[in-house]
């Protein structure tokens, strides 16, 4: 009978321990996808920022490649290759800049878009075609 004592101080210790491991591995997603929601919106403020102004065109560049920096840091691998696939085309058609294919960038910026919904909302039944919608580029 004198084990049962430290049998049950044992078993606390270890439920204990165990909670605690895993309300810190929640908390640390929790925190992950707060800091991913901001990385997502600082992307997508510095690309439209870059896609409008004509003017201060070397901040706005700048700011825009550091968001992307930001996002190979703690964008999920799914946003990184979707922007891959954005700055890619940008980057092929870089030489037609002004005639660039409109529907092709929106439908690439809508699957971005996508992409970090899935990430960052435990659901999001919205298609590519639902977002492209939404999509304000012309």
């Amino acid at each position: 009978m004198d084990i049962l004592p430290l049998l049950i101080a044992t078993l606390t210790i270890m439920g204990g321990a165990g909670v605690y491991a895993y309300q810190k591995r929640v908390d640390r997603r929790t925190n992950l996808i707060e800091i991913r929601r901001a990385a997502y919106r600082n992307y997508l403020n510095a690309f439209m920022a870059m896609s409008d102004s004509p003017e201060r065109v070397e901040e706005i560049r700048r700011r825009y490649y550091q968001s992307e920096v930001e996002l190979l840091v703690v964008g999920s691998d799914e946003v990184i290759k979707r922007v891959g696939a954005l700055s890619r085309f940008y980057s092929e058609t870089n030489d037609h800049r002004f005639n660039r294919d409109v529907r092709e960038v929106k439908r690439l910026l809508a699957e971005i878009c996508k992409a970090m919904r899935a990430d960052c909302f435990e659901k999001s039944k919205l298609s590519v075609d639902e977002v492209q919608a939404l999509v304000p580029i012309a």
